[in-house]
Order: C-alpha cells, then sequence, then structure tokens
C-alpha cells in the first residue's frame, strides 16, 4: 500500500510530474494485479478543489465523503 499526504503541494510544484506519478502507480498496479499482486495507492490532499487528469486512463473516484462535498461536484459532467 502507497499512502501519500499532502499531495497537492506536490502537484502545486510540480503538476506533470505529480501526474506521471500517479500514471505510473496505476501501470505498476495493472502489471502487479496480472501475476496476482495488489497495489492500493491513497492520495490524500488539503485543497479541496484539487483536479486530476483521468489515471491510468481511468477517471479519478474521490471518496464518499468528498463525493457528498458539493464543491467536489461542480467540475464533474
Amino acid at each position: 500500500m502507497l499512502v501519500s499526504t499532502g499531495y497537492d503541494t506536490f502537484a502545486r510544484r510540480c503538476p506533470r510530474t505529480a501526474q506521471v506519478v500517479l500514471d505510473i502507480i496505476a501501470d505498476q498496479a495493472r502489471a502487479a494485479a496480472l501475476i496476482g499482486h495488489r497495489v492500493c495507492c491513497l492520495v490524500q490532499s488539503n485543497d479541496p478543489a484539487i483536479r486530476f487528469e483521468p489515471v491510468g486512463a481511468m477517471p479519478v473516484a474521490w471518496n464518499d465523503a468528498e463525493w457528498l462535498d458539493s464543491s467536489r461536484q461542480q467540475g464533474r459532467p
């Protein structure tokens, strides 16, 4: 399991690199799944307006508490 706290600070300073790191983790998680291993990555942010492009070609999923926050829904289709 990978846990990253304060990811918003990293994403603000190096937005492209922060996105690439998440994509790499997603790719590695898929590769691990092929051989029966699991990878779980939790990314914590203090910025309620943080947004990410799809990670590993999948939309980013917020936890239920965040999804219920109406400010999270503003950018959703």
